[in-house]
């Protein structure tokens, strides 16, 4: 089970993704990293690479200073003791390091990829560094691998200063073909502002998943002031690494839909490597031909689409009742709202994908897809009006391309490619 996180450096020094942290408390981390997945993506001998880790970490980087000062651009590596594997597609350039953060304004994904393996320990991360931010050349690496099940992107461009997202005209590069033809999930943060998610680049195409965020477990706050009109929305602020230089530590008000997407891709790809276990799949994706990529195959013939797989969370996201809303907390939650008993797809899309067992999402997202259990009553009649209206407007807006105009090229020069019958499972 492959995510692509594609951001700015990851920190594989950190106790977080390495043997007895709070995600491995047992030992080391679970053998997702086999040798046939290594032979698969050409990871041999010299690209497996053993970090020092002593808890010093300017003594333990000058130490490997001869490892790093070998890694090549465009070759994936993987970090012995975690499920990290790593590629780096910058030119290298005097001062900077290839896959580390450059600087501490430079940690953001290590937020992002700590929240994958947060939702999903036995995930395999593949950290993808760009050149650029929302490049072809990340994009392609990303959406393109045959190894690659999900990928989680969390960028996007706002108006300076007020950080509400602007329309965007076009798809992020190669989102289209990596979902529709070769069988992938797409996650793209929806944005911290009270912009349209149906409007951006990364969250906006119907074929993509867009997350906003609230306080789960808090106020059940801020869902109005992140992201209006998401596929879904998750926890908006986290307990994460989140550094250049340490080994240890982290900041528990990571906050912002950067973090709440790539937490709801790791919750999918939890759903997704349990009915690969439930089926008896082994390997990747299934290409095949007419936009007809399987994510498993049982040997009795039982498929799964990625297109099922979002059918299924989206009956299985948590819908927080009105009771869950405390106005005490609220009054210190900028934003703070509760949810809407009558219509809460107004607010937070298909609900909540929570990490926290007791919520039951993932457990529901099996059910609904037949492999475990007895799923609960489908979402109401309203809940299916709304978002297949929503969805059908999305198709409007990208099939035909924004009349817009590009409004930041660097991001949105994507396009929309060619399918012949609509791929969208509805409910």
């Amino acid at each position: 089970m492959v995510v692509a996180d594609i951001d700015t450096g990851i920190n594989p020094y950190h106790d977080f993704y390495n043997a007895g942290s709070t995600i491995y408390p047992e030992g080391h981390p679970p053998a997702s990293v086999t040798p046939e997945l290594l032979a698969e993506l050409g990871i041999d001998a010299a690209h497996q690479l053993q970090l020092t880790r002593t808890g010093d970490f300017a003594a333990d980087f000058a130490a490997d200073a001869a490892l790093w000062a070998g890694i090549k651009k465009g070759e994936l590596y993987w970090f012995k003791g975690t499920n990290i594997v790593a590629v780096t597609l910058k030119e290298p350039a005097e001062g900077s390091i290839p896959i580390l953060p450059d600087s501490e304004d430079d940690t953001h994904g290590v937020g992002t990829s700590s929240s994958v393996l947060t939702a999903n320990p036995e995930a395999v991360l593949m950290f993808v560094e760009p050149d650029a931010l929302g490049s072809e050349a990340s994009h392609a690496f990303a959406f393109l691998h045959p190894a690659v099940d999900i990928v989680t992107t969390s960028y996007g461009s706002s108006i300076p200063v007020t950080g509400i997202p602007l329309p965007e005209a076009n798809t992020f590069y190669k989102t289209f073909e990596g979902v529709v033809a070769l069988g992938k999930l797409h996650f793209s943060s929806a944005g911290n502002g009270p912009g349209l998610s149906p409007l951006r680049a990364g969250a906006g195409p119907w074929w993509s998943i867009g997350v906003s965020g609230f306080e789960e477990d808090s106020s059940n706050g801020r869902t109005l002031l992140s992201g209006l009109f998401p596929d879904f929305i998750s926890d908006f602020t986290q307990n994460l690494p989140y550094c250049m230089a340490c080994e240890e530590g982290t900041n528990e008000f990571t906050a912002g839909t950067s973090f709440s997407t790539p937490l709801s891709a790791g919750i999918a790809s939890r759903v997704l490597l349990e009915a690969r276990r439930l089926l008896g799949h082994g390997g990747g994706i299934e290409v095949r031909p007419g936009n007809q990529s399987l994510m498993a195959v049982a040997a009795d013939g039982t498929t799964l689409s990625n297109w099922q797989l979002r059918r299924a969370l989206e009956e299985a996201a948590y819908l927080p009742p009105i009771a869950d809303y405390d106005p005490v907390e609220g009054v210190f939650d900028l934003g703070g709202l509760p949810i809407n008993p009558a219509a809460p797809w107004l607010q937070i899309g298909w609900g909540v994908l929570s990490a926290n067992p007791d919520k039951g999402v993932v457990a529901e997202a099996l059910a609904q897809l037949g492999l475990a259990g007895m799923p609960r009553a489908v979402k109401d009649v309203g809940y299916c009006s709304f978002q297949t209206g929503l969805v059908q407007l999305r198709h409007q807006y990208w099939d035909n391309v924004s009349p817009i105009g590009a409004m930041n090229p660097v991001l949105t020069g994507g396009a929309v490619g060619e399918y012949e019958e609509d791929p969208f499972i509805y409910c």
